[in-house]
């Protein structure tokens, strides 16, 4: 019996389970927000932000930005790679949305929306990349180096 308690407690205290929890967090963080930004009462129909994915942007962004600010704090400046496990590779992991992110496209160039298929590639990218900029801008603020 101590043996398989040995073991079960290994394994609750490994990078298995640091990157579960994380993933499964940053997972429902995902599906929320999405939920709400998708369905939003704001976004009237008819006008651009009703067809454009606008749940995953912000969470591709969002995450971008977390990713930069966790990786500056966590593994350049404190230098805890467990909480960059865990938030970094974890709940970034299972928050951000790339692979969303094509399908959607794919949907909108299927449907003919070849501009607002353009705007989420152009977009994505560049204002996820400004994300992680600001996000490791913040990180070098709070966690100057000395």
């Amino acid at each position: 019996m101590d043996a398989v308690y040995s073991t079960f407690r290994a394994v609750l205290t490994s990078n298995v389970m640091v990157l579960a929890v994380g993933g499964a967090l940053g997972t429902n963080a995902r599906y929320w927000l999405a939920l709400w930004l998708n369905e939003a009462s704001w976004r009237t129909h008819g006008t651009w932000l009703s067809s454009f994915p606008l749940g995953t942007f912000i969470i591709n962004v969002t995450g971008s930005f977390i990713l930069g600010l966790v990786g500056t704090v966590f593994l350049e400046r404190l230098d805890h790679r467990e909480w960059f496990l865990l938030l970094g590779t974890g709940f970034c992991g299972g928050y951000t949305t790339f692979s969303t992110f094509e399908w959607e496209t794919l949907q909108l160039l299927r449907d003919g929306s070849w501009m607002m298929a353009a705007v989420n590639v152009v977009g994505s990218v560049a204002v996820g990349f400004i994300g992680v900029v600001l996000g490791a801008v913040l990180g070098n603020l709070i966690f100057p180096r000395q």
